[in-house]
């Protein structure tokens, strides 16, 4: 032993135990540990990186969704607009054909009307005449033939209609 207390042998085989300890523990443990350590921080970098290129995708699909569902709407509100100008378009043309299927049905009603009026004046001036000419005979006192009186009614209602 040496002055101090200290065992020579004894602190070299300590320091050779702590240093083969410490090769032990490096080989064994600490080299491994870091091995795994490193495995995980790739792979946890991977899942990084593959869920940023999810998220990028999801939010190009998204962006795709979105001007399609955009351009959608747009196509369907120009439908809609369409649909609306021309069913307006046949309203006004349905109207415009029943206006002028009314006017010819009321031109026609009044056609038949005037040609009704006037075969009605010419039966009440035949009447007339015939009575007129009845009473003329009366007072005449003499009779005419049936062709002279129709002569006489003609050429009445020819007045008349001058």
């Amino acid at each position: 032993m040496g002055k101090l207390g200290i065992n020579g042998s004894l602190l070299l085989m300590q320091i050779i135990h702590f240093g083969l300890l410490l090769w032990l523990l490096n080989y064994f443990l600490y080299k491994p540990v870091l091995s795994m350590l490193e495995k995980r921080r790739t792979h946890i970098e991977e899942a990084l990186a593959s869920a940023a290129q999810a998220r990028t995708e999801a939010e190009k699909q998204k962006a795709e969704f979105e001007a399609k569902l955009e351009t959608e709407r747009r196509e369907a509100q120009a439908r809609i607009a369409e649909a609306t100008r021309s069913s307006e378009k046949v309203r006004e043309e349905i109207l415009a054909k029943a206006k002028t299927e009314a006017e010819e049905i009321k031109a026609q009603a009044l056609a038949e009307a005037e040609k009704e009026k006037a075969r009605v004046l010419r039966s009440v001036r035949k009447e007339i005449a015939e009575l007129a000419l009845l009473a003329a005979q009366q007072v005449v006192g003499e009779s005419m033939s049936s062709e002279r009186q129709q002569a006489l009614v003609d050429e009445f209602l020819a007045g008349e209609l001058k």
